[in-house]
């Protein structure tokens, strides 16, 4: 793949300056800023080179990258659905507590009326004609006294729970139409998720329509190669630049990437389907290994480490590169999408991709690779054990 006359200029005018023997916070992270525009100026070119090489590539591009988006929003709008659900559920459920409550204290008042009514409207007043025991009168009117505050109180809790119930059904109602817009955007996003899919069969199927036509699966495959090197040789000339060595830096305590033999997680649960060095299509060995995956399975980083790379490229669809520094870089390919762009620092753990279907579309697989500047090393000599189911 050529690169562009912008892109060598930008990246001759870039590296024309020499870092001096210290630098300050604000240097440092001013030649960081340098290094991450130096590295999307080189995405812009590659995706550049990809149309101008192929126009059928660049369709599975914007079809992937419109996958991507789509299947975000649905899965956003998925988890506002069950959260509204949710919510709706509780608010019923307070609804009833409330109208419980209500009737209880309604019924309760209805009967201290009721009983009043029996005995006379103004029970003092018949306690102070009927008393034949003048000592006996101070008793009870604090009785009736405290029966009245408590009838008192107990309309007031009456009507405090009458407002309750409205308030309670009103927000129920409330949530019952964010749920329908809700559902409603729901099934507009399914629609386009669906939508995106047949978009991306269709480039897929042109793709491979060629390649079966000119019987170019060599060639493809060669040129998929070509690419990622190309790549991965861009991005070591913008990391060698100054303030290269600080864009993957460590840390303070933090071991070098090449003291981590056997000691790294799996980037993703799954089975090895295809290990390094062995024969694939075309003739071609495979540079690192693949993973049959779980369908929107999470991708997650082994390493501190800073993203290099955030974008599609022929043969490994959606991929992300991290820069461990010291010249080591890991490669995270056919994922369904990607969760960090250039720049993120990420930490062992950290999710930054989502896996999805392969290049044949037939299986979600993640494809990964160790890189020690130009040279593709065996990922299994740096992870621990075998993958988790």
């Amino acid at each position: 793949m050529r690169m562009t006359v912008l892109t060598v200029a930008l990246l001759l005018a870039l590296g024309a300056s020499a870092a001096g023997p210290t630098k300050s916070a604000s240097e440092a992270e001013a030649q960081l800023s340098r290094v991450e525009a130096r590295i999307r100026a080189i995405t812009e070119a590659v995706q550049s080179d990809v149309a101008a090489r192929d126009a059928v590539a660049a369709e599975l591009r914007q079809a992937d990258q419109a996958l991507a988006r789509a299947r975000a929003r649905f899965d956003e709008v998925r988890d506002r659905h069950a959260s509204s659900a949710a919510r709706l559920a509780s608010l019923r459920t307070e609804a009833g507590q409330a109208r419980a409550a209500l009737d209880i204290t309604r019924d309760a008042l209805a009967l201290q009326l009721r009983s009043a009514y029996v005995g006379g409207h103004d029970e003092a007043l018949k306690a102070l004609m009927d008393s034949g025991d003048p000592a006996r009168l101070p008793r009870m009117l604090t009785y009736y006294g405290y029966v009245g505050r408590a009838r008192t109180a107990q309309m007031l809790e009456l009507n405090e729970r009458a407002r309750a119930l409205e308030a309670s059904d009103s927000a129920v109602g409330d949530e019952n139409a964010r749920l329908a817009e809700l559902e409603a955007a729901r099934r507009r996003d399914a629609a386009a998720l669906d939508q995106a899919r047949r978009d991306r069969a269709q480039a897929l199927a042109r793709l491979q329509s060629r390649i079966t036509s000119r019987s170019g699966e060599l060639k493809e495959l060669k040129s998929n190669a070509a690419a990622l090197e190309d790549l991965l040789k861009r991005l070591r000339a913008a990391l060698a630049q100054p303030g290269g060595d600080d864009f993957g830096a460590l840390g303070q305590g933090r071991r070098p990437f090449t003291e981590l033999k056997g000691k790294l997680p799996w980037p993703a649960r799954g089975t090895l389907t295809a290990r390094y060095g062995e024969s694939r299509a075309g003739g071609l060995n495979w540079n690192g290994i693949l993973l049959d995956t779980r369908r929107s399975g999470e991708v997650r980083a082994p390493y501190y480490g800073r993203v290099a790379y955030a974008d599609w490229l022929p043969g490994l669809g959606l991929l992300l590169v991290l820069d461990h520094g010291g010249g080591w870089m890991t490669l995270y390919g056919y994922n369904g999408r990607l969760l960090r762009k250039v720049g993120d620092r990420v930490k062992p753990g950290d999710v930054i991709a989502e896996s999805s279907a392969d290049v044949d579309a037939s299986k979600p697989q993640l494809y990964f690779e160790v890189r020690e500047a130009a040279r593709a090393i065996d990922p299994r000599t740096f992870l621990k054990g075998n993958p988790p189911p």
